[in-house]
C-alpha cells in the first residue's frame, strides 16, 4: 500500500554517490527504492527503504523491477539513474567486452530505467536526475568510452526534458567531477599499482588539479540531486549542472 510518501527510484544506491542519495532522500521522508546488485547500506531506520536486486544493465531485470514497484504505487516522483562504472583507456586499449559493459551500464541502464518509469511519472509530473560527469561536457585523455557514455547520457537527459516537459516532467543531468567514492578510490589505487606512483602523491595531485583545491564529496552531489527534485525549482530542466570544483570552467 502507498504510505503517502514521495517515491524515489535510484539505481546503484548501495555505495558512493548513490548511497548518499539514498540517505538524503530518506532523511526527507521519501520512500526509496534502490535498484542494485548488492545491499550493504547501514541504516538506523529502514522503514522507508526498499532494495531490489537488479542488474540495471539488463533490460528485462529493470522492467521487472519497475513493474514490481508500480504494483503498489501508481506514480513515481523522482528517478535517479546513478549506476555506473569508470574505465581508463583509449580506443585501442579498450576491449569489446569493456565497451559493451560500459554502454550497457552507464548509458543503456539509464535509458531503460527512464523508459519504464516515464509512463508513471506522466500521471502527475516529477523529476529525472541523471548522474553524469564532468565528461558530460568536456573530454579527457585516456577516457574514450567512459566519456562517450557520459556525453551521451547528457544528450539523453536533454532530449527527455524536451519530450516530456508537457507532462511537467523535468530532466537534468548532474556533471559530477572528481568525487571521493569507492570507484574513485579503486581507480587511483589501480593507477598507483600500474604506474608505481605513491598513492598519497596521486591524491595530492588530484586535489591540486581542481580549482577549488580538493576533490568533492558524495554528500555534496546528493544535496544537489535533492535540490533538483523539488517542485520549487521546476523551471530548471534540460540542464547539465556541474559540481566539479570549477574543473570545466578553466
Amino acid at each position: 500500500m502507498d504510505n503517502g510518501s514521495k517515491i524515489l527510484i535510484v539505481s546503484g544506491g548501495s555505495s558512493g554517490i548513490g548511497e548518499s542519495i539514498v540517505h538524503k532522500f530518506l532523511l526527507n521522508n521519501y520512500l526509496v527504492y534502490n535498484l542494485d546488485i548488492k545491499n550493504n547500506i547501514e541504516l538506523s531506520n529502514k522503514q522507508n527503504y526498499r532494495w531490489i536486486n537488479v542488474d540495471v544493465s539488463n533490460n528485462e531485470q529493470v522492467s521487472t523491477a519497475v513493474n514490481s514497484i508500480t504494483e503498489t504505487h501508481d506514480f513515481i516522483d523522482v528517478v535517479i539513474p546513478n549506476a555506473g562504472l569508470h574505465l581508463s583507456g583509449n580506443i585501442e586499449t579498450t576491449t569489446d567486452e569493456q565497451l559493451y559493459r560500459l554502454l550497457n551500464l552507464n548509458l543503456l541502464g539509464a535509458y531503460w530505467l527512464i523508459k519504464y518509469t516515464i509512463p508513471y511519472m506522466k500521471r502527475k509530473g516529477g523529476a529525472i536526475i541523471t548522474i553524469g560527469s564532468d565528461q558530460s561536457s568536456i573530454a579527457k585523455e585516456n577516457s574514450a568510452v567512459y566519456g562517450m557514455t557520459k556525453a551521451a547520457l547528457a544528450h539523453l537527459t536533454k532530449s527527455t526534458a524536451l519530450d516530456y516537459a508537457k507532462f511537467n516532467i523535468r530532466a537534468n543531468c548532474i556533471g559530477a567531477g572528481t568525487i571521493d567514492t569507492p570507484l574513485y578510490r579503486k581507480a587511483i589505487y589501480d593507477y598507483s599499482q600500474r604506474s608505481g606512483i605513491p598513492l598519497d602523491k596521486i591524491e595530492r595531485d588530484e586535489a591540486i588539479t581542481q580549482p577549488i583545491g580538493r576533490i568533492g564529496y558524495s554528500t555534496e552531489v546528493a544535496e544537489l540531486a535533492y535540490f533538483l527534485a523539488q517542485e520549487n525549482v521546476s523551471y530548471i530542466t534540460g540542464a547539465v549542472i556541474p559540481i566539479d570544483g570549477g574543473y570545466i570552467s578553466r
